[in-house]
């Protein structure tokens, strides 16, 4: 071991065995190979090493230490699952209080966690890895089986897993490298070598390769693209192999051979333990004490302790390690249960006079049943497992695997994998966009939906930002390469879905505090169930007893507690990021099911966020066109939406802005420069008021006549003197008012937020039907307005899009970032909307309120039962009924709750959120537009009528697609007034 693998100042470990499996002996060099590396570890005092098992028994030292002693000598090894608790730590002070992993995604790292089987392995090993130094926080899921871990040293938590018993391994995250794997077509080995060599010589002399199988292995430097241009200069066709791999496709394959596993163990252990029973049942076994009898039971007391070692091994080693730990879990109550009725049973044969046992009871057939009925109901939930893992795997396939890429004017075939930063890659029509990247060459219309929801095509040209995994749906176009890897759009948007299922809610972390109590208490209740019936019930009491303890020992299995609440996280955020809606964490999940108000600002989101300029006034007969002049100089550097749109109508009328000195932009107020010289300033009625300028009657009228229609005033000042009055109105948008009446359906009030007038502000709500409005309010203050909600006890849920939003999103008890918005608003929020439409936060409610209703019904068919299952194990029923629940029939039962437990969750998958009102789209005909510069005339004249929403506008098809509630005569009239024709 080097110095950095140590653990600093460790404490003399105390004696213990473990076992450990070793790959690549082969000889008894190998075995004396190991037994002096691991001999060498500190602690270790022997050590046995048996080749023909792969294996190796070690007394002392650290399991992490010898397993990294048995690597430097060359060989791999790792624990076998009763490996004992090893690590000299303690266990925490206190519980834990925060599961949920809040740091950034780049803080933290995986590990795959093999042998969890229930709840109380999952505390097992949180406590582990809590007791690293530098670890601050971790969250293990059960049901992936992976820990999501922030700080500390990974080979040091890996290690602490490994000495906690569980097999560990840190998750790798694809990096890229400099070998290719490279295939060659119809040519002689020799002639590619010989090819291969001189491309490589003129590219790059310090290359190597090497041949495996049918392909060339090549460390090189050189761009991959121009390595198989270079080699079809030379007269060989050649193509470059993927070496990532999908873990996705892993997990399934995994999953895949764990049922295939399970069935056989199933299928074994039901053969067995039926044809034994039906044989019994039958009269075709010999009696115990009949001649021969006690040969024949001794014969099957072997076959069905085969059995249970093939069918149920995996428990019973699990119950050993957790022995070695002094705790208990699920296997612990499985081994128990099956382990007491085969050992009384061979008791019995052993010794059929009954000097030890009384009662010719034999449960040969129950202890293999058992397992039969646990291995089926383990593969159901296996598959049902897998289903939730769908959705994210789903999103993996929206990326393609291939890319066009052009370089010297070529363009050839790569896996995306192999794509570097500023790559040039050709999309065609009807290709998905294979990484994020900047259009540099072409035009085309993208289908956005994967990431907006929006089905209406976004028109792409030079300069325009592209995002992998959304499809061409027309034109071609380039574009270069800006993000790889973990860095794209998707890979943020699967990271922060797999973080919100590693992450578990408060109502999770109250299910581990019972689940550490809950099978020691099982295991007393089965001992005292014992007790009673072989002190007190009937004769033979010893067969009653040990039915009734076997009974309680198997059908209290935790382990549907341990997946009630992590398997509904798991589908809930899946179909939630099906609905556009990304939870960043299950707390958030949580709390948003409980709130009572929404704070929700009006720009963007209950509007269209793209004002117009509806209407100007001057103040002492200054020419129009100067109004717009000055106002669109001063606002050309500003990124407000008012800006933007007193920048089009700028445009719309021929006006060209100057050059502004001197720009500032004063928060919540207005804008002000110097153009020309002259000091302009542009603001609303606060900025006015600052400045102590009172408007002249006229336009104050006018302003509140305005105002009171849902426009929004805007004052220009040039040189200290008021000029004029700018009317710009936002629509809304069309689903707002369905927003809004759904969340109140939900209970939820909607708080109108915004730095408008008042009677923009009222028009606005009353069109809503908002009744707690905040107008004029300055960003720093929607913090103070969250915080005066929660001081009144109410719970506040915060709807953002920007930088000045970010502290009222983090002080809300949910926070909700638009995903058009700003990155540290979304840092700050709880839930990211993708999208900008208020219907997504009424989804994101109604998909947590479902989620927890979903983990309560879990938990309650958990607990139930056992409430109802214990009791019936214990015979309390026998008195009345004169029936004592069969222990195979537990194991069905115990089965049957994992298996309800998950198809429960799996409905999740068919939530459906709040029905939206259909768009109305029209489709027109647009004749003579030659050039992009026509394309965008046509989206003008369609987007400058006040009932259309957005419109679509593609010069290959010669079609514009409007969306809106415009007649189609009018949109026919606008084409027509642009100097094109329609129909």
């Amino acid at each position: 071991m080097t110095e950095q693998q140590q653990t600093p100042a460790e404490p003399p470990t105390p004696r213990q065995t473990y076992r450990l499996s070793i790959d690549g002996m082969s000889c008894g060099h190998c075995v004396s190979a190991v037994e002096k590396a691991v001999s060498t570890v500190p602690g270790v005092e022997s050590v046995e090493v048996d080749l023909e098992n792969n294996s190796a028994e070690v007394v002392g030292g650290l399991p992490h230490a010898s397993i990294e002693a048995i690597k430097q000598a060359g060989y791999e090894a790792r624990p076998i699952a009763e490996v004992p608790q090893s690590c000299p730590v303690s266990d925490p002070v206190e519980s834990i209080t925060q599961e949920v992993v809040e740091q950034d995604l780049a803080d933290s790292y995986l590990l795959a966690v093999d042998d969890m089987t229930c709840a109380s392995c999952v505390s097992a090993v949180e406590r582990a890895i809590r007791t690293v130094a530098g670890v601050e926080a971790a969250s293990v899921n059960l049901v992936e089986k992976r820990a999501q871990v922030v700080g500390g040293d990974p080979r040091a938590v890996v290690n602490a897993v490994i000495d906690q018993g569980y097999d560990a391994r840190l998750i790798e995250t694809s990096q890229a490298n400099d070998n290719l794997l490279l295939q060659i077509n119809s040519l002689p080995v020799d002639e590619q070598e010989a090819i291969l060599k001189s491309v490589l010589d003129r590219l790059d002399p310090s290359a190597e390769y090497s041949q495996t199988a049918d392909n060339w292995e090549v460390d090189t430097t050189v761009h991959p693209a121009d390595l198989l241009i270079g080699l079809s200069e030379a007269g060989c066709q050649a193509s470059l192999q993927e070496r990532f791999t999908d873990p996705y496709a892993e997990e399934a394959a995994s999953a895949a051979a764990e049922v295939r596993r399970s069935w056989q163990r199933a299928l074994l252990a039901g053969m067995v333990g039926a044809g034994l029973m039906v044989a019994e049942m039958g009269g075709h076994t010999p009696a115990l004490v009949s001649a021969g009898g006690q040969g024949f039971w001794l014969a099957i007391a072997m076959i069905t302790l085969f059995v249970m070692g093939f069918s149920g091994g995996n428990y019973y080693r699990g119950a050993w390690k957790q022995a070695k730990h002094l705790s208990a879990n699920m296997d612990s109550l499985v081994a128990l249960g099956t382990g007491a009725a085969w050992l009384s049973s061979l008791a019995i044969v052993l010794l059929p006079d009954g000097s030890l046992l009384r009662g010719e009871k034999l449960y040969f057939d129950v202890s293999v049943l058992i397992l039969a009925f646990l291995q089926f109901g383990h593969v159901l939930e296996t598959r049902a497992k897998r289903t939730t893992s769908e959705a994210v795997g789903s999103l993996v396939g929206l990326a393609p695997k291939i890319a066009s890429v052009v370089r010297q004017g070529k363009e050839v075939l790569l896996p995306v994998s192999l794509l570097q930063v500023g790559d040039k890659v050709r999309v065609r029509p009807g290709e998905r966009i294979a990484i994020d990247g900047e259009v540099v060459d072409g035009q085309a219309s993208l289908d956005e939906s994967m990431l907006t929801g929006e089905s209406m095509p976004v028109e792409k040209r030079t300069g325009d930002s592209v995002t992998g995994g959304t499809i061409n749906r027309s034109g071609t176009l380039f574009f270069q390469v800006t993000r790889l890897g973990d860095e794209t759009t998707l890979a943020h948007i699967i990271a922060m879905v797999r973080q919100a299922q590693m992450s578990k809610p408060p109502i999770g972390r109250l299910v581990d505090k019972i689940s550490s109590v809950f099978v020691p208490i099982v295991i007393l209740i089965a001992l005292i169930t014992f007790g009673v019936w072989h002190l007190v019930g009937l004769e033979p009491q010893m067969p009653y007893a040990l039915t009734a303890s076997i009974a309680i020992l198997v059908i209290a299995c935790p382990c549907a507690l341990g997946l009630a609440t992590p398997i509904a996280i798991m589908v809930g955020t899946s179909r939630a990021a099906q609905l556009n809606v990304l939870i960043r964490n299950s707390e958030g999940l949580q709390s948003a099911s409980r709130l009572t108000h929404l704070v929700v600002d009006k720009t963007g989101t209950l509007t269209l966020g793209r004002p117009k300029v509806t209407a100007l006034h001057t103040a002492s007969g200054e020419a129009v066109n100067d109004l717009v002049y000055f106002a669109a100089s001063v606002e050309s550097v500003s990124s407000h939406p008012l800006a933007e749109a007193i920048l089009d109508h700028a445009r719309e009328h021929g006006v060209e802005p100057a050059l502004v000195k001197d720009f500032r932009s004063l928060d919540g107020q207005g804008v002000e420069g110097r153009v020309d010289e002259h000091l302009v300033q542009l603001g609303g009625k606060q900025y006015l008021k600052a400045l102590g300028i009172d408007p002249p009657e006229v336009l104050a009228r006018q302003a509140e006549d305005e105002a009171a229609l849902a426009g929004t005033p805007v004052w220009l000042m040039i040189d200290g003197e008021l000029k004029g009055l700018i009317i710009l109105k936002d629509p809304l948008r069309f689903d707002s008012e369905k927003a809004v009446d759904s969340l109140s359906k939900q209970g939820v009030k909607v708080v109108m937020c915004t730095g408008d007038n008042q009677a923009t502000a009222q028009a606005v709500a009353q069109s809503l039907g908002i009744v707690d409005i905040h107008s004029e309010v300055l960003p720093s203050e929607k913090l103070e307005i969250v915080k005066a909600l929660q001081q009144q006890g109410f719970r506040v849920g915060m709807v953002g899009d920007g930088v000045n939003d970010a502290p009222a999103l983090a002080q809300a008890d949910t926070g909700f970032a638009i995903g058009s918005g700003t990155d540290v608003a979304i840092h700050n929020a709880d839930i990211t909307l993708v999208g900008d439409s208020l219907i997504n936060v009424s989804t994101a409610i109604a998909l947590s309120s479902a989620t927890l209703r979903n983990i309560k019904q879990n938990l309650f068919g958990a607990f139930i039962y056992n409430v109802i299952g214990i009791p019936l194990a214990a015979g309390v029923l026998y008195p009345l009924t004169g029936w004592l629940l069969p222990p195979m029939f537990a194991s069905a039962a115990m089965a049957l709750s994992s298996v309800t437990v998950v198809t429960n969750a799996n409905r999740l998958r068919f939530f459906q959120p709040t029905q939206q009102e259909k768009k109305l789209s029209t489709t027109l005909k647009v004749n003579g537009m030659t050039c992009p510069h026509c394309v965008t005339n046509v989206t003008k004249a369609l987007q400058a009528i006040q009932d259309v929403e957005s419109a679509d506008v593609s010069l290959d098809s010669a079609e514009a697609v409007v969306t809106g509630q415009a007649d189609k005569s009018v949109l026919i009239a606008a084409v027509k007034s642009a100097g094109y024709e329609a129909e």
